[in-house]
């Protein structure tokens, strides 16, 4: 392989499964996390569907922007531009880039190591675009398309959805130092710059879409970024540690609270289960 493709496979991969350039990464970390032993799965229905039976009977309140929790010995109380609400245990599920922001205020302020720990973990952002076309113009057999652009990370990676769904989708990704320039692009600036990769590959043949989305993570309040990732010097302990109950009443969990699952769905999910069961082992 030379060094373009080297460059190349660092970004596609290892930038787009870690949420980060790989310039920030940890050379030692960043490909030491582990894999859950069961089947990978494209969800077609939308991830809303996983969400659906967990929701099942709570009183789940939506478009309710909370600006603080307080928390102590005598419970908890979470304030939003809704009311406050009080109760003995809070589960924060704040993304890492949330917390990095300080939008959401602690009351005390969380403890020093939590603090420290959430300041060295890296928060990134992976960008997606998809357009729809009445008629493909690529291969449908082809799952991936790999395409080196510059600069590193631009729209280099192409997902086609046709492997697994009749709609003609094809979706680009822009990772690594590229994904927060294009995350504060407009939709139509967005498409424009991925277009021009497309069209540097299949030329004329690419037309116009008829439907587009795009992500912006990086400059969405409510995230600021994907997924967490190594820095260099960094712990997994510095992972697992934020997991740990504050004052037995405050419990973080999310993908950023578990080094081997961090960037991962299942991860946030077995985050959450084991943030329950200290809650059920505190009543016990």
């Amino acid at each position: 392989m030379n060094n373009e493709g080297l460059v190349w496979a660092l970004s596609a991969f290892t930038e787009f499964s870690k949420g980060g350039p790989i310039e920030n990464l940890s050379a030692v970390l960043h490909d030491d996390d582990d894999a859950i032993d069961l089947p990978g799965v494209v969800v077609t229905t939308g991830d809303d569907k996983i969400l659906e039976p967990l929701a099942e009977g709570l009183g789940i309140r939506l478009s309710t922007e909370v600006t603080s929790i307080k928390y102590g010995e005598d419970g908890v109380k979470v304030v939003t531009d809704q009311g406050d609400f009080e109760d003995d245990y809070v589960v924060c599920s704040l993304p890492l880039g949330v917390l990095k922001a300080g939008t959401v205020a602690f009351d005390p302020p969380l403890p020093r190591d939590y603090r420290k720990n959430i300041d060295k973990i890296g928060f990134g952002s992976v960008t997606k675009i998809a357009f729809k076309f009445e008629q493909p113009f690529w291969d449908i057999e082809t799952q991936y398309f790999g395409i080196m652009t510059e600069p590193k990370g631009r729209w280099n990676y192409w997902l086609n959805y046709r492997t697994f769904s009749p709609e003609n989708i094809i979706l680009g990704l822009s990772v690594g130092a590229y994904s927060p320039l294009t995350d504060q692009m407009s939709d139509e600036e967005m498409k424009a710059d991925a277009f021009e990769v497309l069209r540097d590959v299949w030329g004329d043949a690419v037309g116009e879409p008829t439907k587009m989305l795009t992500t912006h993570w990086f400059v969405d309040p409510a995230s600021f970024g994907v997924y967490a990732f190594p820095t260099s010097g960094c712990r997994p302990s510095q992972y697992d540690d934020l997991a740990e109950p504050v004052e037995d009443v405050l419990f973080l969990c999310g993908e950023h609270t578990m080094f081997d699952f961090a960037g991962a769905t299942h991860g946030a999910y077995i985050s959450g289960l084991r943030a329950t069961e200290f809650i059920i082992d505190g009543e016990s």
